[in-house]
């Protein structure tokens, strides 16, 4: 509490503000029956302090305009300690700095400058990293990444992935029986520029070339994007996405998913993060809606064979309930919904013109996944198909829902049992068609997320249109979850 009264004060401008008879016996004074005591505080208050000269240390590269763009204070504002603090922390936040210190000097009883010294990181940066994943099978991804240039944090950074898969469950039969071996890779080159014109908007531009696998179809694809984002305060961030993809599908099992397509998007979205941490969080709550919107008028194709015109929107949400300091309540929730904006009927081949590609519509992964089932058991339709294998000329909705208990092990390794439920719809929802399962999860946290072992078992096995039943549970190994 003697604490807080002085914190208080240092930030109401009496920055060297000080209780001096903090250990001394006369702070406290009894009544002799013991019913009450009186707390006598002894403060040395001083005179309100400004800020004179703001002097930074350290910097090589980095230019002091973005140093002091970064600072909530200027010269001549009151100092208070939470002032202080704040630019601290977003000075380390830019990623540039190993270590940052901010401290008054005084000058005279009113009047201190202020010290920011700073500790540079080293700007260029090369990593390979080899490894398996359970989806995707043996893969190496490469990056490098030359951050600070002009010195003023602008960054530009190639990423890129290579894999093979060892096995191919998750194509369609005819494709797992005949594909030969093919080596999936997605690079990419982004270039990324904080506060863009000495504004508050943060810009990222991608380029990107692809090669995946899909249930009923191979892809390559062409990317070019631009990100421009915005954090209003701590706890909200707004973005808007232009994107234009060039997409070459071959090795179809239907004529339908056979050709070339060309999708132009805008996705605006918006999050407000209320969780403690972004890396592994024990209490608060995350919200996330992005709305994406493709049509001729964002650049999309408009051809007599197929037009594509159709919005997505998608719903993420997070909470994390702390029951215990060793056990946290997780749990997620994930709705989508996207559905075609026009009508054109079909063409001479029965297709319909105005649909939803197939690499647009939603499939269960990644992060969405319903652990112990593989991408072909969650991703098919009450009839048995694949949701790959289905025109949507109207609708498609998906849905995920995930509960987690987690016992902290230590600092660095968590146990935990779960639940999840979710599914793919076309046209219609239906909750109580949700496929779900139970299991048991590790994880172990790393700076970037956790790495997780999950074992996940089916609670209703069903069969495919061919009679194949489901198997009855599925590892998952994943990193950077929930």
């Amino acid at each position: 509490d003697l604490n807080k009264v002085e914190s208080i004060l240092k930030n109401k401008g009496y920055y060297y503000a000080k209780i001096i008879n903090t250990k001394d016996e006369s702070i406290a004074k009894y009544k002799t029956d013991n019913s009450s005591v009186d707390i006598l505080i002894d403060i040395d208050l001083g005179k309100k302090v400004i800020a004179g000269d703001i002097i930074i240390v350290g910097n090589r590269k980095t230019r002091k305009r973005l140093i002091r763009r970064e600072i909530s204070f200027e010269k001549g504002d009151l100092i208070s300690s939470d002032e202080l603090k704040k630019s601290q922390i977003s000075l380390l936040s830019l990623g540039i700095f190993s270590s940052v210190q901010i401290k008054p000097v005084s000058r005279s009883e009113d009047v201190s400058d202020i010290l920011i010294f700073v500790r540079e990181k080293d700007f260029g940066l090369f990593e390979v990293a080899p490894g398996v994943r359970t989806d995707i099978g043996l893969k190496v991804s490469t990056a490098v990444t030359y951050n600070n240039l002009e010195g003023m944090n602008k960054r530009i950074s190639f990423q890129g992935t290579v894999n093979r898969r060892f096995d191919l469950n998750a194509l369609d039969d005819e494709r797992r029986a005949n594909s030969e071996v093919l080596l999936e890779y997605d690079a990419s080159v982004n270039y990324t520029e904080n506060k863009i014109l000495r504004s508050s908007v943060d810009a990222n531009i991608t380029l990107t070339q692809a090669r995946k696998r899909f249930f009923s179809y191979d892809a390559d694809i062409q990317r070019v994007g631009y990100t421009l984002s915005q954090d209003f305060t701590n706890w909200f961030n707004v973005s808007f996405r232009q994107q234009l993809e060039r997409i070459s599908q071959y090795n179809a099992t239907d004529s339908t998913n056979h050709g070339q397509f060309q999708i132009g998007s805008i996705s605006p979205s918006m999050t407000f993060d209320f969780r403690d941490r972004s890396v592994n969080p024990t209490s608060g709550a995350l919200f996330d809606l992005t709305y994406e919107l493709a049509n001729p008028y964002t650049l999309s194709q408009k051809e007599d064979d197929l037009t594509i015109d159709y919005y997505k929107l998608i719903s993420r949400n997070r909470f994390y309930l702390p029951i215990t300091d060793n056990l946290v309540f997780a749990f997620s929730t994930t709705f989508g919904i996207q559905e075609t904006l026009s009508s054109m009927g079909q063409n001479d081949n029965g297709d319909a013109v105005v649909r939803i590609p197939s690499i647009k519509v939603f499939r269960i992964a990644g992060s969405d996944m319903v652990r112990g089932f593989e991408d072909y058991e969650i991703n098919r339709l009450e009839s048995g198909d694949d949701i790959g294998d289905v025109e949507v000329s109207q609708r498609a909705y998906m849905a995920n829902f995930k509960f987690e208990p987690r016992y902290f092990l230590s600092d660095s390794m968590i146990m935990g049992l779960f639940y999840d439920a979710g599914r793919v719809f076309v046209d219609e929802f239906k909750s109580d068609q949700l496929r779900s399962s139970v299991g048991i999860s590790f994880k172990y946290v790393t700076p970037v997320g956790t790495l997780d072992f999950d074992y996940g078992i089916k609670l209703l096995r069903k069969k495919d249109s061919d009679g194949k039943l489901d198997s009855p549970g599925r590892l998952h190994v994943s990193i950077g979850f929930f």
